[in-house]
């Protein structure tokens, strides 16, 4: 399931076919609609709830849709490193950043749709369905 770092770029791939969640919850100037400002903040979302629910789907390799490395700050990288050695067990995951990005894009790959169901598909506002899922999560 994994890749090595030599083997991919560092850039986080999101699945074309689900990238629509992620505009649908960055575009606009209405927060209660749109509660979030950037694709990598729905992405670190995606990622806590994918790993929350313990499940991992691989990306289709023809996803076209990428966030740069750069955009992603230390506190973002150091929990995407924790839930890397949570998942494989495995302090040494930390030297292959390629690895530690292909499990945060497995679990993203699951997790959006919990997104997607537990704010866009919920009656009301995505801000405040986000307060909820939030609050019980």
């Amino acid at each position: 399931m994994s890749e090595g770092s030599a083997s991919r770029s560092d850039r986080v791939i999101i699945d074309e076919a689900v990238i629509d969640i992620y505009r649908e919850l960055t575009d606009g100037s209405n927060v209660e609609q749109a509660p979030f400002r950037t694709h990598k903040d729905v992405f670190m979302l995606a990622v806590a709830l994918g790993f929350q629910r313990g499940t991992r789907r691989s990306a289709p390799s023809h996803s076209k849709h990428t966030i740069r490395k750069e955009v992603f700050t230390d506190l973002d990288y150091h929990l995407l490193k924790a839930i890397a050695i949570a998942t494989t067990g495995d302090v040494e995951v930390l030297m292959r950043q390629g690895e530690v990005l292909t499990i945060a894009e497995e679990f993203a790959q699951v997790g959006i749709h919990e997104v997607k169901s537990g704010l866009v598909e919920q009656a009301g506002r995505p801000l405040w369905n986000l307060v909820s899922l939030l609050n019980i999560a």
